[in-house]
């Protein structure tokens, strides 16, 4: 006699499956709405402080001629691209990822070494 067994699906996994895409559509929004964020704020922020710097301040207040004042201004955006990039490279440093600190912890924990 052949003995044969049969393999039933369970409804517990596709929950897990569900929950777990869901998380990472949310951290692909959130990333993407950073980045989105970070490319307005380098386009917008070098291109308004040239024009304000050279209109208002180096022309307005200080009274530089024209062609100084493109200068002084082109190194205020200048300036200004480094302080965009700095804040980036800051909020992307600090991202929480929680999943690693879990994995590292469980890890050292599988171990069974004591500290």
């Amino acid at each position: 006699m052949q003995r044969t067994s049969v393999i039933q699906p369970t409804s517990t996994v596709q929950p897990v499956i569900v929950l777990e895409d869901s998380g990472n559509e949310s951290a692909v929004w959130i990333v993407f709405r950073k980045m989105l964020f970070f490319t307005l704020l380098m386009t917008i922020a070098p291109l308004g402080s040239f024009f304000i710097a050279k209109d208002y301040v180096f022309q307005g207040i200080f009274h530089v001629s024209s062609g100084s004042s493109y200068t002084y201004s082109a190194i205020v955006a200048v300036i200004v691209v480094h302080i965009v990039l700095i804040a980036f490279l800051f909020a992307a440093f600090r991202e929480d990822i929680p999943e690693k600190k879990k994995s590292i912890t469980t890890g050292k924990d599988s171990t069974g070494k004591q500290d």
